[in-house]
């Protein structure tokens, strides 16, 4: 299917940053960072100024240190949290999910519990399960002062370090809090999002008591920053075909006026600003002042005037250096990676002078003494977006209208214009004016409709496959005289394109995915069991292990349910493979696995995501479901 692209693109971050996410002293100082002092050996925990607190105390990556306290993940998925002492202590109970401390608050959510604030002591101070009258999904960390919640309908709102609740849920778009300002779109504009009718829509600048300090008309800007800094924020508009940016103040009046030599704005440190031209990057000032020229790969304004600059040393080969706002270097390294001062005390940074070893160094570039080796850290302050993990299994049974017929909205008299029609309005496929979407020109290559979405809290994958494409190309018939000879003539019919018809064609399978992201992880096994335990009222089972079920159902279609290590799914209708031909041995004894490297990072904070919808299910997992599918047809 052919996709457009949203209208907006929020400007990229530092991605060529070793370590790409900063924190300020609002969000309060990195006291420790776990470093390994061998390859693959186990994790310790040094201060910035070199101190080392423990070392080779854990298998598993740690998180940096706030407030005195850090997190551990186990094995089994769950979290941990210490006290950074050189005999860490275990303190509070086992989370689901959680975010760093914040000036003495963290996010977390038990096994099986909604999103809670605790303090260093485990102490829950409020529990965050409805807020406003909904029930709320998960919570994004706390930036200054504040953090960013989503409901399950998803709809976003913001809490105070307290728990109250000062931006109430009526946004389907929330950016982070910046200079006590966050910058959203309020809900009644969530088809115009959708449908990508930019001039229809408001963009409203909302102070942190959630009143709105004033709107911006979405067709002003092509482009906007990801929230306020120092009272200022990026903008762009289109010049002559052209993207071009500039600055307005919090009462969105122009500071600096876009033009043709900021072709991008990055960091905003005070009055200054990095910017590119569209050949490099520079720094400027609010006045419209260039004080670097631009010429580096990229610039980073951080604390204190100091400012991080990427260099291309050859081709493919890039180095780093900070120099002040006069591109002084400070300090006389290069080095392989750095990051900015302003992520961990305002006065270190952790930089890899060579391929081997890491190091510190002071706001004078230089490297502390009497560091151990360091060939490898890191600055995991814990989950993007700390998700609730209550699930109500009955309440989802309920809401996916699973039955011997049904699937969610989907059902074995469904037809594909019906089918497409509920894709188009779940916001999960597009058009374009010569063919709008929704419309048969779209469908004639496949017979599956599949989307996410959210039934219970939790991201489901639903699927309808037809026996046929949902659509077809419409020809008429020219008839060309080719020669003639006499009264004798050779000729062919053209077949000439008159369109697209949908295709009477009847269902062939219902699917469903269910994955263990979010809320979903260590929950696989109770799926599978209800799921089994409802298909088994549809008809009788044919075989089973502790893994997969057949089912032999009362109208004459197959069932069949497996667990995965990553998922659950069930496919039942008329084009399943007879059981005699269906290897269940493989899902035997098969156990719920938790990649370490699965972490959610959640709701990024994009004013403009490419689907402000729903999240939509990655490629992988949809390829999933689709292997699936594949593998049990005959």
């Amino acid at each position: 299917m052919k996709k457009s692209s949203f209208f907006i693109s929020i400007f990229a971050a530092f991605a060529a940053m070793y370590l790409s996410s900063c924190s300020n002293s609002e969000n309060g100082k990195v006291e420790f960072i776990p470093f390994q002092e061998t390859v693959d050996g186990q994790w310790g925990m040094i201060s910035m100024t070199g101190e080392v607190l423990f070392s080779e105390e854990f298998k598993t990556k740690p998180t940096v240190v706030k407030d005195g306290r850090f997190f551990v993940k186990k094995k089994n998925g769950g979290w941990e949290m210490y006290s950074s002492d050189p005999k860490p202590k275990r303190i509070g109970s086992e989370y689901a999910h959680v975010s760093g401390f914040n000036n003495g608050v963290a996010l977390v959510s038990e096994k099986g519990k909604p999103v809670s604030i605790i303090d260093t002591d485990g102490k829950p101070l409020k529990v965050l399960d409805r807020l406003e009258g909904k029930q709320i999904d998960g919570v994004r960390p706390f930036k200054n002062g504040y953090a960013v919640f989503m409901t399950e309908d998803s709809l976003y709102g913001a809490i105070n370090k307290k728990g109250d609740c000062v931006v109430k849920p009526h946004y389907c778009s929330l950016n982070d809090c910046g200079d006590g300002k966050f910058i959203g779109i309020n809900e009644k504009y969530k088809k115009d999002v959708a449908s990508k009718k930019k001039d229809k829509i408001k963009i409203s600048v909302i102070n942190s008591d959630g009143n709105i300090l004033f709107e911006i008309n979405g067709g002003k800007y092509s482009d906007i920053g990801e929230s306020y800094s120092n009272g200022i924020l990026a903008v762009s508009v289109k010049k002559d075909a052209k993207e071009v940016w500039g600055l307005i103040d919090d009462k969105g009046e122009i500071v600096v006026k876009p033009t043709d030599k900021i072709k991008g704005i990055g960091s905003i440190s005070g009055d200054m600003f990095s910017y590119n031209n569209g050949e490099g990057w520079g720094l400027m000032n609010i006045k419209g002042e260039t004080l670097i020229r631009a010429k580096y790969e990229y610039l980073y304004c951080d604390v204190d005037g100091s400012i991080l600059a990427l260099m291309k040393k050859n081709e493919g080969t890039y180095e780093y250096k900070y120099v002040n706002e006069k591109d002084e270097q400070i300090g006389d390294d290069t080095y392989v990676r750095a990051t900015v001062f302003s992520m961990f005390d305002g006065e270190h940074a952790i930089v890899k002078p060579n391929d081997k070893i890491f190091s510190i160094i002071n706001k004078e570039g230089k490297q502390l003494e009497g560091l151990p080796d360091i060939v490898d850290v890191s600055t995991y302050e814990g989950e993007d977006y700390v998700s609730s993990d209550y699930v109500d299994l009955k309440k989802m049974m309920q809401e996916l209208n699973i039955s011997e017929t049904t699937l969610a909205d989907f059902s074995f008299k469904t037809t594909p214009k019906e089918a497409v029609a509920l894709l188009v309005k779940a916001g999960q496929t597009s058009g374009d004016k010569s063919h709008p979407a929704g419309t048969p020109y779209w469908f004639d290559y496949t017979s599956n409709v599949g989307f996410s979405k959210k039934v219970a809290g939790v991201m489901v994958y639903t699927n309808i496959e037809f026996n046929d494409n949902l659509s077809r190309q419409t020809y008429r018939t020219k008839r060309v005289i080719d020669y003639t000879i006499g009264d004798y003539y050779w000729y062919h019919d053209d077949k000439i394109p008159t369109g697209y018809v949908w295709n009477k064609t009847n269902v062939r399978n219902l699917s469903l995915f269910i994955g263990n992201d979010g809320r979903m992880r260590g929950k696989l096994r109770d799926v599978f069991t209800t799921l089994c335990a409802k298909f088994k009222t549809f008809g009788k089972i044919v075989k089973e292990n502790n893994g997969a079920a057949c089912y032999s159902l009362n109208n004459g279609n197959r069932a069949f349910i497996a667990m995965k290590k990553e998922n659950v799914f069930a496919l039942w209708g008329s084009g399943i493979k007879d059981f005699d031909q269906i290897d269940i041995a493989e899902f035997e004894n098969v156990s719920e696995e938790d990649d370490m490297s699965k972490i959610s990072f959640g709701y990024l904070n994009k004013l403009f995501p490419d689907n402000i919808k729903d999240s939509e299910l990655d490629t992988d997992t949809v390829a999933a479901i689709d292997t699936a599918a594949v593998d049990l047809a005959y």
